[in-house]
């Protein structure tokens, strides 16, 4: 299955930050608080007629594991309600990053 998260880079010692796909109901924040997991939430993007959102956000260093799991749920939680799209929606933001960093690798 495709990737629904990426780990940006950063000074910080303290948070990290990601990026990650979610549906417009917000999948993803039951999960967190399910681990206990504190998300410090920066900016988001949707676009009108597609369910689903970029999610910008930073969690502690120590949460990270947990976080990434907590994400790698998020797929099967997507399946079980009905988002049979969600994959193919990470498949293309997997390859329009991947297009992105290999030109910026040039």
């Amino acid at each position: 299955m495709a990737r629904n998260y990426w780990k940006a880079t950063d000074f910080s010692i303290i948070r990290v930050p990601y990026m990650y796909i979610d549906h417009y109901s917000y999948l993803a924040d039951n999960l967190f608080i399910q681990r206990k997991i504190r998300v410090w939430y920066k900016r988001e993007y949707a676009k009108d007629g597609i369910p689903y959102r970029l999610v910008f956000c930073r969690v502690l260093r120590g949460d990270s594991e947990r976080f990434e799991e907590a994400l790698e749920k998020l797929k099967d939680k997507m399946l079980l309600m009905g988002h049979l799209d969600y994959e193919g929606t990470c498949a293309f933001f997997e390859d329009v990053l991947s297009d992105n960093k290999s030109t910026d690798e040039h």
